[in-house]
């Protein structure tokens, strides 16, 4: 039978050989105890998914909130979002013992095996070298705990050096005081880097500065120079840091260890007798997986800075755009946190028929961002094994099928236009950035044109190409789109009528090229849109976040609420809501569902009713929660109670 070795046993080792034994391969975990100094890293929630999902325990360690802060003045709370806290070598011993309890064999040495999986860490010997190597530490101190949550201080690079690389300092509380790590994608010396670090944090509060060291500090080489050939090399498979998978922005990498060791478990059991297939299928996944946010060193300088200039120019910033521009870029979420909301749960049928038709839409859109706006490409990323999103895609193709056709060539391509064209009225929905007086580049507004600019054009170019004779009914839709927008923001009024065309076009074109009756489907998307925006209206009321990523106080200043027409009271701001104002927006919200129940129902085809049915109580799930009590939506973390293994699983599990 074929078999595995894993060199390396730390996080990204211990979960490649979990899941390969899971998936019944004889696999051979080596590595030896780490006799450095103990330190605290920080687990986030995509990687306390993975890990729960092979059956580690990970409930036991308290989740901190997350701020992410630019400067003194500046900082953002990011919703829903969490890290745990946890000594580095509990963690590398818990993961190690789980592999074992999985069916792994642990040794000290390395055996010949047809599989090979890296996971050595940045100073494995073959780690592809690049202009991404720079330097971590970590120490913990005692003192006066300076907050309740987890601080990432981003140090943006000189405005006037293109050269210059990124550095992030963080802070976490811990009992009896806190551990500060820090992160540089440049050569620096630890005690150096160490002291930024407190002397940035200190910037956001002074107490800080009184902290006491605890023990030593501990550093490492840090490489972000990944690309997914030369982590798919003929040697083995690498896996975490040994594949370049940090962070560029932040210096984590426990996020790319535990994903990348499951994926390359993945491959392996894809192509069990075929290392070489194995390669090429991890190669895939690596591709797929971490799309835009890594990048190879040969473009990563350039890029990184200007990354940076976009999230420095938008740290003040609630737009819509920035808000999902710093969670996509800044912290390692995938597609469904960026959505800020439960997974979309379809029929089995119709889940099976739509997720070719939306692979096929994602590699239009990527083709076109990841070269221009690599870190774009992150919201057309998603694993659909586990996860689906409502998304302009899903009511297009369900319009487009209800005629009786399957999906011809280019219909992926439309779908990707619209969606491109989505996300580009994205970068417009919010209030406009306020003209500085700057030296240089005003990046704040310059980026939001450019990019939604960008997408635009896109899109309108993916429509002349795929179909032509769509073109007229493109450029209609988007200056429908302008002419509303415009209306909302001179007059206040109207912001429903801007989300119906949003969520109505998709469904009305996807109909025509269907041979369906139009009409009825635009009846339905416009009254999905109007139950979106009073949904968003709820959750914002209720103080949770909402689906795009604004606070109550951005909704009704960016004037994307329905709230001053519904209240009758225009130019309402946050500080001046009525007491009625929840139950006013969740009857409100009970009525646009009900409306869009209606519609559904007088669809044609009931694969189509089917769909945007379910798409529609995705979105009114907040209404129903609060109309009828506490609502739990479906587990986004699933797999075998935490703790056990759970057993060998057929084929590619893991």
């Amino acid at each position: 039978m074929s078999h595995a070795v894993v060199v390396g046993a730390g996080p990204a080792g211990a979960v490649a050989a979990a899941v390969l034994a899971r998936g019944g391969m004889p696999v051979v975990l080596t590595g030896r105890d780490d006799d450095g100094p103990g330190y605290d890293v920080l687990l986030s929630g995509p990687a306390r998914e993975i890990l729960r999902s092979i059956g580690v325990a990970v409930d036991d360690w308290p989740v901190l909130p997350v701020t992410i802060a630019f400067d003194a003045t500046t900082s953002h709370a990011v919703p829903d979002a969490g890290y745990a806290v946890v000594d580095s070598t509990v963690l590398r011993d818990t993961l190690r013992e789980h592999a074992v309890r999985c069916g792994a064999e642990y040794r000290l040495t390395a055996t010949a095996a047809p599989h090979v999986v890296l996971a050595g860490g940045a100073g494995h010997v073959g780690e592809p070298r690049s202009g991404g190597a720079g330097v971590s530490c970590a120490r913990r101190f005692t003192g006066p705990v300076p907050a309740d949550r987890v601080v990432l201080r981003l140090l943006a690079p000189p405005a006037d050096d293109p050269r210059g690389r990124p550095r992030c300092a963080w802070l976490a509380p811990v009992p009896g005081g806190c551990t500060i790590g820090v992160s540089a994608l440049d050569v620096v010396a630890a005690g150096d880097l160490m002291a930024e670090a407190i002397g940035a944090l200190a910037e956001l509060d002074p107490r800080v500065r009184k902290c006491v060291p605890a023990g030593p500090m501990a550093s490492g080489p840090l490489s972000c120079g990944f690309s997914p050939g030369a982590a798919a090399g003929p040697g083995g498979l690498r896996v975490g840091d040994a594949a370049g998978l940090v962070n560029p922005f932040t210096g984590e990498g426990l996020s790319g260890a535990v994903q990348s060791g499951r994926l390359a478990a993945r491959a392996v059991l894809s192509s069990r007798d075929d290392p070489a297939a194995a390669r090429r299928e991890y190669e895939r996944l690596l591709g797929s997986a971490f799309v835009g946010y890594f990048e190879t060193a040969r473009h990563a300088a350039r890029r990184y800075h200007l990354a940076w200039r976009v999230l420095a120019a938008g740290a003040g910033s609630e737009h819509p755009f920035y808000a999902k521009g710093r969670r996509a870029v800044v912290l390692p979420e995938g597609a469904s946190t960026l959505a800020g909301a439960e997974p979309l749960e379809l029929p089995p049928a119709g889940r099976v028929r739509v997720l070719p038709f939306l692979a096929a839409c994602d590699e239009v859109c990527l083709s076109i961002v990841r070269g221009d706006w690599p870190f774009l490409a992150r919201m057309f990323t998603a694993d659909r094994e586990e996860e689906l999103l409502p998304r302009p895609a899903i009511g297009f193709y369900a319009a487009l099928v209800a005629g009786g056709h399957p999906p011809a060539r280019g219909h992926a391509s439309v779908a990707a236009a619209i969606e491109l064209a989505t996300l580009g009225a994205l970068a417009f929905l919010g209030p406009a950035a306020p003209p500085r007086e700057v030296r240089g580049v005003d990046w704040e507004s310059a980026t939001t044109v450019l990019a939604g600019d960008y997408l635009l054009g896109q899109a309108s170019r993916l429509i002349a190409e795929a179909a032509p004779e769509l073109s007229w009914s493109f450029s209609d839709w988007l200056g429908e789109l302008t002419s509303l927008r415009a209306t909302v923001v001179t007059t206040g009024a109207g912001a429903a009528t801007v989300f119906a065309s949003l969520f109505e076009f998709p469904l009305r074109i996807g109909a025509a090229l269907g041979g369906s009756d139009d009409d009825v489907f635009r009846t339905c998307g416009a009254a999905l849109g109007r139950l979106f925006l009073r949904a968003e209206d709820v959750l914002a009321l209720r103080g949770d976040r909402t689906r795009l990523d604004v606070t109550l106080t951005d909704l009704l200043d960016g004037r994307i609420s329905a709230l001053p027409e519904l209240l009758a009271v225009p130019g309402l701001t946050a500080g001046a809501l009525p007491p009625e104002a929840l139950v006013a927006a969740v009857k409100a919200g009970q009525g646009a569902f009900a409306e869009f129940e209606q519609a559904c129902d007088r669809l044609p085809a009931p694969g189509a009713r089917s769909l945007l049915s379910a798409v529609g109580t995705w979105v009114a799930t907040p209404i129903r929660c609060a109309a009828t009590g506490p609502c739990a939506g479906p587990r986004r973390e699933s797999g075998p109670p935490a703790g056990t293994c759970g057993g060998p699983l057929p084929g590619t599990a893991g």
